[in-house]
Formats: structure tokens, C-alpha cells, sequence
């Protein structure tokens, strides 16, 4: 009895089983088996996997990372938020105008280090329970560059964020609009009241088109605020240039509503005659940043990294058939079931446009599979069906948009260059109910010396495998990225 607690005080704090990575959170595959450790044997499992891509799956094929940034002209078809402001000066202007902040571009690329670091312990030769806790970084390099050399860029950033005399300018374009405003609309209240009041000839018979005139400048004057800002408003991030033809026609504009004024008013004095301040220049790289940040509320484009505990699994793992092969039989079969609770301990927070990084899924996940394993004398043969379905949702953001079920199909055929040694290939097929699937292939070596314990040896088996794996299709938006694994493989005896 003496000898039997450790083993009963393992199976109580480790009733887990070592899963595969999480699918959101790492999505690793071809690190599962359907072996388990011997019974009585602690086997102490550690993966590191490095992943990187700068490129994703489309519908018609594969873009960069950075394709919604990189343009020959960044306006507001590659960039939507920038509508509201080509919309501002198209009113404003009263032309037609597409908005341009010159050519663009976005390299991006994403980096991912996954540390899964697992406990997996034998109750019986048959029978594991384990725990697994993922330590994840993820990187994300992002460079933004904006030439506006030679580029049909016609907007800038807005002076009157940076420089005292637009504002005053742009104070007094709506004093002397607010001015000539408020002069028409008291002299049609005094005609109204007395037609032959001085001044009231000019405006004798067009009083409809004097009020006309009123709600049109008082229209343009709103808009011109919400554009180039005013004494109380900062505008937008981006106004017209001082020589795109935008501008022109917001000058030509000003003058037109002065001279209308001044018919109707019967005086030959200008009443408006202050100009928007305009854009000294097109807008670089550090003015598209401060827009991202200031006014949309986004993260700059620069270098993150998010670094943390990812999403922690529990679980238990059968075998349920085991043919060994022997000295009178080549063929052997194993064949295993394991179930895991994957629990929701990785961060959510993501501040990146451009890559996800977030370090688990947010939910209560169950992950069930079945693992066979052939071998015919020197050939092998793995295959793994799996599916995961979430069961509870601790963070309810966003839910509609997050995936629920996830199903994985995959093959590893190898072959045997000794017993313990073995190459082999890699293929992949996932799919998810939200977020589409793709297919994975690649290959790699393995050492282990866990049969030869098992028909005797005395020596403590060990394992390890290296893999590579590439994304070779995919639904839109999923990475197309590369993997490198490298998987060890420790046993402990407990007593």
C-alpha cells in the first residue's frame, strides 16, 4: 500500500490527459499517437513549434498580410473609413472628388512560438490522465510606408490640428459666413415688415431665393467645419492640398457665396473672404499613423507582441486496442480514444488590425478523437479523426463571429529506416463552422524507444520528432503559413 501512493497521488493531481494544441489558440497538428505511457510512468512532454507567415488564402488564391493598406492610390475603395471624409469634400467642393493619399504599402508578417508543456501519466498500460499549459508569443512586424514622390495624392494632414494661424483662419471663415448669414436673414425680416425700407430693392421679389441662398451657406459652413475645423472643431485627419483642384473649387465656391451675398444685400463691400487653410502637402507615414490611432481609436502600425498562458487542457486518454507485433508477427495495431476539456485561461486582447493575437479561444471547449496506428513491418501508419465543440463561453464578444465546432482529419504514413528511427509525411484537412478550413501537408523524422521498453528493455524509453508543415490551401482569410515542430518526449518513474 505504501508503494501505491505516488501513483494515487498522481492520478489525483493530474486527472488530464497531454492533448494537441488547441485549434485557435496554436493550432498545432501531427503531435498525437495513439500511445500512452506505461503504467506506473510519469512522461513529461514538451513541444516548441515556430510558425511564421505573411500571407493569407483567398478566394482566388493567396494576398499579403498588408493587401488593405497597399495601393497604388490609398483612398477610401481600399480603405473604407476614409469615406466619410472624401464625402465631406465632394460637398464641399461641390465636385466630384476621389479622395487619394498617395501610394501605399504594408509588409507585414506574423510570427508565432508555441511551448506546449505536458504531464501525462500511466494509471494502467492502457489508461492515461494528463494536464497540458501552452506558453504563447505572438509577433506581428508590420512596416507602413506612404510615398507621395510623383503620386496623385490630394489630401494632406489638417493644419488646423498643428498650426495657430489655421485656426484663426478657419474661426474667421465662419465668423464672416455666421456674419452675412445673420445680415440677410435680419434684412428680410425688416423688408418683410417694411418693402420700402433702404436696401429692401435688391431683394424686392426674390425673397425665396435669398432664403435659398441662407440654408445653402449655412449647409456649406457646416460642412466646411466638420472638414477644415473651426475655432471649437479640429476637423478631419485630411483636407485638400493647396493645389489639387478639390481646394480650387472650395476657393471658387467662397467666392460665389460672396457675390451672391452681395447682390442681395445691394452693397459692393466683401463679406467673405477668408479661404479654408488647406493642406501644405500630402500626408507621410506618421500622419496615416496618428489618423489610426486619434481618430479611429486602432492600434498604430508597429511591432506588437502579446506574450502569455494560452488556453490550459485536461483530460484522459485509452487504449483500447494493442496488437505488438513480435518475432512471428510483423503487423501490429493500436488503436486509442481520449477526450479533453480545453479551459478558457488565455488573454482575448488583440490590438492588432493585422494579425490576430490573442491566446485562447475564450471558451469551455470539449476535444474528442480517435488515434489508429498500423505497423506492417517497416511501414506505419497514423490516423487521427477529431472533433471539438464549445460547450460555454466566458468571453461574449463577438460570438457570431468565433468558431463553435471544429473537425480535423489527419494521415502520417512513415517508414522505418530501424526500430526506433523513421521518417515520415504529413497531411491535414481541417475545418471549422465559421471560419472556414484548410489542408496541411509536410513531413519529418522520429526517435523513440518506447517499443523496445515494452517487449523489456530496462533503460527508461524517450521520443522525440521533428515536422514540418506547410498550409498548402485554404478558405479566405486563413493563414497561409509555415510550421516547424520539435517534440521531446521524457519518462520519470514516480516511485
Amino acid at each position: 500500500m505504501r508503494d501505491s501512493w505516488p501513483r494515487m497521488f498522481a492520478a489525483a493531481l493530474l486527472c488530464t490527459f497531454t492533448p494537441r494544441a488547441s485549434h485557435a489558440q496554436v493550432e498545432l497538428t501531427h503531435v498525437e499517437d495513439a500511445s500512452t505511457p506505461p503504467r506506473g510512468l510519469l512522461r513529461l512532454r514538451a513541444l516548441t513549434s515556430w510558425t511564421r507567415y505573411d500571407s493569407r488564402f483567398t478566394s482566388s488564391g493567396t494576398e499579403s498580410l498588408g493587401a488593405f493598406l497597399t495601393a497604388d492610390s490609398l483612398g477610401a475603395t481600399r480603405f473604407p473609413a476614409l469615406t466619410p471624409i472624401q464625402s465631406l469634400v465632394q460637398s464641399v467642393s461641390g465636385s466630384p472628388f476621389t479622395l487619394s493619399l498617395g501610394r501605399s504599402r504594408l509588409d507585414a508578417t506574423a510570427r508565432e512560438e508555441i511551448v506546449p508543456i505536458g504531464l501525462q501519466y500511466g494509471i494502467t498500460n492502457r489508461l492515461a490522465v494528463g494536464i497540458m499549459m501552452p506558453i504563447v508569443r505572438k509577433r506581428a512586424a508590420v512596416l507602413f510606408r506612404l510615398d507621395t514622390t510623383g503620386s496623385a495624392a490630394n489630401v494632406g494632414p489638417n493644419p488646423r490640428r498643428s498650426n495657430s494661424a489655421a485656426v484663426t483662419n478657419n474661426t474667421q471663415v465662419q465668423a464672416e459666413f455666421t456674419n452675412a448669414i445673420t445680415q440677410l436673414q435680419n434684412r428680410l425680416q425688416t423688408c418683410q415688415a417694411n418693402p420700402a425700407a433702404p436696401g429692401c430693392s435688391s431683394l424686392a421679389g426674390r425673397e425665396s431665393l435669398a432664403q435659398q441662398l441662407i440654408q445653402a451657406s449655412q449647409s456649406f459652413r457646416t460642412d466646411v467645419a466638420s472638414l477644415y475645423g473651426s475655432g471649437s472643431s479640429t476637423g478631419a485627419a485630411f483636407v485638400p492640398t493647396s493645389q489639387s483642384a478639390a481646394q480650387g473649387a472650395v476657393a471658387q465656391r467662397v467666392s460665389a457665396f460672396n457675390t451672391q451675398f452681395k447682390d442681395f444685400l445691394g452693397t459692393t463691400a466683401n463679406l467673405i473672404q477668408a479661404i479654408p487653410t488647406p493642406a501644405g502637402g500630402p500626408a507621410g507615414a506618421a500622419d496615416f499613423q496618428s489618423y489610426l490611432a486619434k481618430d479611429l481609436g486602432r492600434d498604430s502600425l508597429n511591432m506588437q507582441e502579446r506574450l502569455g498562458i494560452g488556453d490550459v487542457e485536461v483530460g484522459f486518454k485509452a487504449r483500447v486496442l494493442d496488437v505488438v507485433p513480435s518475432k512471428t508477427r510483423t503487423t501490429g495495431i493500436e488503436f486509442s480514444v481520449g477526450s479533453t476539456v480545453r479551459l478558457p485561461t488565455g488573454s482575448r486582447q488583440s490590438t492588432s488590425d493585422v494579425v490576430d493575437l490573442r491566446l485562447g479561444e475564450g471558451s469551455v471547449i470539449v476535444d474528442s478523437r480517435a488515434i489508429g496506428d498500423a505497423r506492417m513491418g517497416r511501414f506505419g501508419f497514423v490516423a487521427v479523426g477529431e472533433f471539438a465543440t464549445s460547450v460555454h463561453d466566458n468571453d461574449t464578444t463577438n460570438v457570431a463571429m468565433r468558431n463553435s465546432r471544429w473537425t480535423a482529419l489527419q494521415v502520417s504514413p512513415r517508414w522505418h529506416l530501424s526500430e526506433a528511427l523513421a521518417i515520415h509525411l504529413d497531411y491535414s484537412m481541417r475545418s471549422t463552422d465559421k471560419l472556414g478550413g484548410d489542408q496541411l501537408m509536410g513531413g519529418g523524422v522520429s526517435y523513440s524507444t518506447l517499443s523496445a521498453y515494452r517487449a523489456g528493455a530496462r533503460a527508461l524509453p524517450m521520443e522525440m520528432r521533428f515536422t514540418h508543415l506547410e498550409a498548402v490551401s485554404g478558405d479566405a482569410n486563413r493563414p497561409k503559413f509555415f510550421r516547424d515542430q520539435l517534440e521531446m518526449r521524457i519518462y520519470f518513474r514516480l516511485h
